[in-house]
């Protein structure tokens, strides 16, 4: 963290900020990305998790309406 304890994210730019964070998942997860997405693991990760997060939007907005 920086002296005024904001949270260092990318800059400005063509896509949105991201932040980088430690994450402890188990070890069969990680397995599983080193054998079938080896080089493109972290990006896949990130898509999946990108992925189910706008699905539970539209389904939280599905039964909010």
């Amino acid at each position: 963290m920086n002296e005024d304890n904001q949270i260092k994210i990318r800059g400005k730019g063509k896509r949105p900020p991201m932040l980088s964070t430690s994450l402890r998942l188990p070890l069969y997860v990680i397995e599983y990305f080193d054998t079938h997405h080896t080089y493109t693991k972290q990006a896949t990760i990130r898509e999946i998790l990108i992925n189910y997060v706008k699905q539970q939007e539209q389904q939280n907005d599905k039964t909010n309406s």
